[in-house]
């Protein structure tokens, strides 16, 4: 999706504004609330029998301090930040986190489960901070041994580019990236078809990464799988445990937000939000929207169109057999005596295949024995574990020329022993109490799957999706277009094993997830202007006025797990602010600068990107220079690759 178009003529007026908006063949759509049947996510197999149909109290609290809506990684990590430095004794703040389902039974749990930081395709301060994410993420996972899966791979993320002209597009970048920020640069290797034959044995190949007929790569070097359901779950569990007994944290599942209105009548100098919910309504000094694709349910129309919800559909893929075959051959000769010419045959078997052999001894003229074994070998194992994640990019072939690109990508599972692994279905009491909240359909999955473990997490296929997902905001629906396509597209790109010509993969696993489109390309983050909030676009309070006491985290356009977690501690540290508590993680200048202390060993900062600040300017920028998020996405990388690598030679 470009990011910034030229901008109309007159477009400091409100009517260029509604000529940007109704250019478009696509309008905004505003979303609904989460479907009460989604599908079936891998990742939600096992959920907590701690957070499962959790509320820490009966009835509502009738007023806190913050509400935070959504339970994903933003708004667990946003919570997680609102309460470092308090004790479970602490009884002056009050955090109320509402969720419209299960928790983190949204974006989160149907994510790729992947995370990698795009140093190449991003600015440089964006790539620097998702770069901290991801060492953020990393150490605090190890530090406090969360039970994640965390596995940062060895390889790095590999980008396959399928097709040359997006290839020499994506080495342009590099190479501009290079003369502007080496150091950055210098964590992307470009690896060309030639280089299969160079004799480097240090440098990877197609061949090493496993890529079939790819017109080249880029392999950047930081990279982790992580199951990250498991990974909110603990997050949201620790808060629970901490800070639930004394009414400090409230966790309300099942509980969806209706509305959210600014008590003007309140004689308090503060803002004061009234929050609806079917359940009743909640007073408080602050709101965080931390609901992603589902953001333009609870904004004003008039910033509907900053974040669109897209769908997207993942598949769990089951490794297919390589049913290769070995024969080996070994002839002895030893000194015995009378031993008349004989053969033997056995066979035995085993998880990974079926091994034959056959034995003959043959007594010679001069006194000799000759024995010859021989021995057949066919191996079921599935190819090895892939030891780096993939993203392809290239155009769909199978469809009319300029109608689809393919973005898909990939991580895979650790394969297991025995039917009790993660990849296998099991039946615990909290999973049993789960399965009533699935549609029929979806429970089925239930079942043991053909092998253990080893999954192929494979997402994308948009492009076969009835509107390419733009504006579908309900995970409860699984198109058979995109499911036939995910089974059929990935052997052949990646060596997997199996069959040649490869055939269809069988799937375990197949579900929807809803992201956020941006309608700039880059998450919104920090205080909505108030004056947005009236219906204008131009406002009487920026980022460093009187706060509204609305805020967001949001619109990370498929590219979430690099940022969101930080993103919830720096809109946290702003919400501490101005809420007066002592203990804000965030710091902010007179430039707009917001920068977030990280709770590790070492500490350390993180500077949020400028470009992700929600200003007035900004939404004024966006809603004037850019096209709608549909309009964008249609038009494909090759123009989106152009226009970066454009805008990179010009210095911005």
């Amino acid at each position: 999706m470009t990011i910034y178009e030229e901008p109309p003529k007159d477009s400091g007026s409100s009517s260029s504004v509604e000529a940007a908006a109704d250019a478009g063949r696509f309008q905004p759509a505003v979303a609904g609330l989460p479907s009460d049947n989604p599908s079936n996510s891998y990742w939600l197999q096992d959920p907590s029998s701690l957070l499962l149909d959790h509320r820490t109290t009966p009835d509502l609290p009738d007023e806190v301090d913050v509400v935070v809506v959504g339970s994903g990684i933003t708004g667990s990590f946003a919570a997680d930040a609102l309460f470092e430095d308090v004790t479970d004794n602490d009884k002056t703040k009050k955090v109320l986190l509402l969720e419209a389902r299960e928790a983190c039974f949204g974006a989160t749990g149907r994510n790729g489960g992947h995370c990698q930081p795009m140093v190449y395709y991003s600015a440089p301060d964006v790539a620097a901070f998702e770069l901290a994410t991801f060492h953020f993420l990393e150490r605090f996972v190890s530090e406090n041994d969360v039970p994640c899966d965390w596995r940062t791979l060895p390889g790095g993320g590999v980008h396959a580019y399928l097709d040359a002209d997006l290839f020499a597009l994506a080495e342009a970048l590099v190479d501009a990236l290079g003369s502007k920020r080496p150091d950055l640069a210098s964590q992307v290797t470009v690896v060309r078809p030639k280089d299969d034959t160079d004799g480097s044995e240090d440098k990877p190949t197609l061949e090493s990464l496993r890529l079939k007929g790819a017109a080249g790569a880029l392999v950047q070097r930081h990279a982790a799988s992580v199951w990250p359901y498991k990974l909110v779950a603990w997050v949201l569990e620790r808060l629970v445990k901490t800070h639930g007994a004394s009414g400090a944290f409230n966790l309300q599942t099942n509980t969806p937000v209706l509305g959210i209105v600014k008590d003007d009548l309140s004689s308090s100098e503060k803002p004061v939000w009234i929050v609806e919910t079917p359940r009743g309504k909640v007073r408080t000094r602050a709101v965080l929207l931390a609901t992603n694709g589902y953001l333009s349910h609870l904004l004003p129309s008039n910033l509907a169109d900053l974040v669109v919800p897209v769908r997207a559909q993942i598949a769990a893929l089951v490794p297919p057999s390589s049913s290769t075959k070995v024969e080996t051959s070994e002839t002895v000769k030893s000194a015995a005596a009378n031993v008349t010419s004989t053969s033997t045959s056995s066979s035995s078997s085993s998880s990974n295949g079926v091994s034959r052999s056959s034995i003959t001894v043959t007594k010679t003229e001069n006194g000799q024995t000759t024995t010859t074994v021989k021995t057949t070998t066919t191996s079921n194992a599935p190819a090895d574990r892939l030891s780096h994640s993939y993203v392809f990019v290239g155009h769909d072939h199978e469809l009319p020329e300029g109608e689809g690109d393919r973005d898909e990508y990939l991580v895979q599972r650790p394969f297991t022993s025995g039917s009790g692994a993660s990849g296998a279905m099991h039946t615990s009491h909290a999973t049993a109490s789960f399965e009533g909240h699935l549609s029929a359909s979806a429970t089925s999955s239930f079942s043991s799957p053909s092998v253990s473990g080893g999954h192929y997490i494979w997402g994308g296929g948009r492009q076969r999706a009835a509107g390419t997902g733009v504006g579908e905001w309900r995970d409860d629906v699984v198109e058979q277009s995109v499911a036939t396509y995910l089974r059929s597209n990935l052997a052949p790109v990646l060596e997997v094993g199996g069959e040649e010509p490869p055939v269809a993969l069988k799937a375990d696993y197949e579900w929807t997830g809803i992201m956020g489109f941006s309608r700039d390309q880059n998450p919104w983050v920090g205080r909505v202007p108030t004056g947005a909030l009236s219906g204008e676009n131009t406002v009487s309070s920026d980022s460093h006025g009187t706060p509204s006491g609305l805020y967001l985290s949001a619109g990370y356009t498929g590219h979430g797990m690099p940022s969101t977690s930080l993103c919830g501690r720096v809109v946290a540290g702003m919400i501490k602010r101005d809420l007066g508590w002592e203990n804000s993680t965030a710091t902010e200048d007179e430039a707009s600068q917001v920068a977030v202390s990280l709770p590790l060993q070492g500490g350390g900062r993180a500077e949020l990107p400028r470009c992700f600040l929600m200003t007035a300017d900004r939404i004024r920028t966006a809603q004037t220079t850019c096209k709608p998020v549909g309009d964008a996405d249609s038009r494909g990388f090759l123009v989106e690759l152009q226009h970066l690598l454009a805008r990179r030679r010009a210095g911005n």
